[in-house]
């Protein structure tokens, strides 16, 4: 008969695969997410097992992995799969279906076939999403052996559940992801995702200590390019070194889906022109990953970027400045005219403005930005803050602080990095 995995969402069951786990939903989740522990037999979700009254105080070692509906939505968009994408994939199913359904046949259209195409001409990604909540609410099993009738559900509710098989919900899609995508957005943020790989353990498909996430998706990264893990470039060694830091600390689920360059390995020079060139060599040998290129938000790093201007650049490679900041809109300059709060996005925006109020601010006074030269093709001056080594040293007094105890994260200015991050995060939607 088989033994099987089951992935579920708010404690429904969504799908199952036989034997080992579906590689591409072990994606949704890191090594860190496993759990190991002792259950009852009877405490097994009766929607797919039934009441287990004779076991129902044998034991077991569960194995699980488990997150957040939060957490798992937001490495979903990581990976590409945001609101936007997968409506546009549901409406090309939805198309194609119909199409199907309507091709030309010598004795026209079947009745039941006529019955669907009527109701994929009206119905909405939005309707769907209510039928997941129905499905789930009314607790309808997943299962084509279910009589349907007995629940009072929407015609949605009703076509999700139709054609089961046993192994997922009938939504009109062609990725699993982004089915599972659309089934978050009828939960609540703090609902958990399951996959539970009890059984399959248990049977000798898998070990305890076995890495079962990080080994199913080594088996995708020769595949399809979004399982590979998203490369980030920064113009130095700091940048990476802070913006790294700060993504583990502040979004530690996602930390797993990108892979930053390190300066020191790759022995590379920093700086916005040689950031460019960087991108540039990418293109031109083709690389699959993607790529994100994060440049300063200062007159430098725009002069540099002007040199990309006629490099056709692949959908794959993305190319950013750091954001602008509402508190750089108003910042205390000092040049030959003396001291002047003038708006410093896109002038003087390197890493170390983001790190933080708390870091700027020295007796109650913000670090000064200085002038530097001017650049002629941009008609603009380049601004520097002043004692940028002091003020990443007090950054990485306050990070390391947070690292020993996550609970002081909430006392630190963290809003600059949060734009960097939420840029990083975006930085492939359409």
């Amino acid at each position: 008969m088989g033994s099987y995995t089951e992935l579920y969402i708010d404690d429904y069951p969504v799908l199952s695969s036989k034997s080992y786990v579906d590689p591409e939903v072990m994606t949704l989740f890191t090594e860190s997410n496993k759990k190991v522990f002792t259950q009852k037999v009877g405490s097994r979700n009766p929607l797919v097992w039934g009441e287990l009254q004779d076991e129902e105080e044998c034991l077991e070692t569960a194995h699980h992995y488990k997150s957040s509906v939060k957490n798992t939505i937001e490495r979903l968009e990581v990976m590409g799969y945001t609101m936007a994408f997968v409506k546009r994939q549901f409406e090309d199913s939805v198309n194609e279906r119909r199409s199907f359904l309507s091709d030309d046949r010598p004795d026209g259209m079947p009745e039941y076939y006529i019955e669907e195409y009527n109701f994929l001409n009206s119905v909405t990604i939005d309707d769907f999403i209510a039928g997941f909540k129905e499905l789930r609410l009314s607790q309808v099993p997943l299962s084509s052996f279910v009589e349907l009738d007995k629940f009072e559900l929407s015609k949605a509710a009703k076509y999700l559940a139709s054609d089961t098989n046993g192994w997922m919900l009938n939504f009109p899609c062609t990725d699993v992801r982004s089915y599972i995508r659309v089934y978050l957005e009828s939960c609540s943020f703090d609902s958990s995702v399951v996959q539970d790989i009890t059984e399959v353990t248990n049977a000798g498909y898998y070990e305890l200590e076995d890495k079962v996430r990080d080994d199913a998706v080594d088996t995708l990264l020769s595949g399809v390019d979004v399982n590979s893990k998203i490369i980030v470039l920064t113009e130095g060694s700091s940048d990476k070194s802070i913006i790294e830091r700060s993504l583990k600390l502040l979004y530690p689920h996602l930390a797993d889906y990108y892979r930053f360059m390190d300066f020191g390995v790759a022995n590379a020079s920093g700086g916005a022109s040689s950031l460019v060139s960087q991108v540039k060599g990418f293109v031109g040998v083709g690389i699959k990953n993607k790529i994100i290129a994060f440049l300063d938000n200062d007159t430098a790093a725009y002069v540099a970027k002007k040199s990309l201007e006629k490099t056709n650049l692949p959908e794959n490679i993305r190319v950013l400045h750091y954001p602008d900041l509402p508190l750089a809109e108003n910042y205390p300059t000092i040049g030959p005219t003396g001291e002047q709060s003038v708006n410093i996005n896109n002038l003087a925006g390197s890493i170390e403005l983001y790190l933080g109020e708390d870091v700027l601010k020295e007796n109650g006074d913000y670090t000064l930005v200085e002038w530097r030269g001017f650049d002629r093709s941009l008609g603009k001056y380049q601004g520097e803050l002043l004692n940028k080594k002091g003020i990443q040293e007090k950054f990485y007094r306050k990070i390391a602080e947070c690292e020993q105890d996550r609970a002081q994260t909430s006392q630190y200015d963290w809003s600059g990095m949060h734009l960097i991050l939420t840029s990083l995060f975006t930085a492939f939607e359409p």
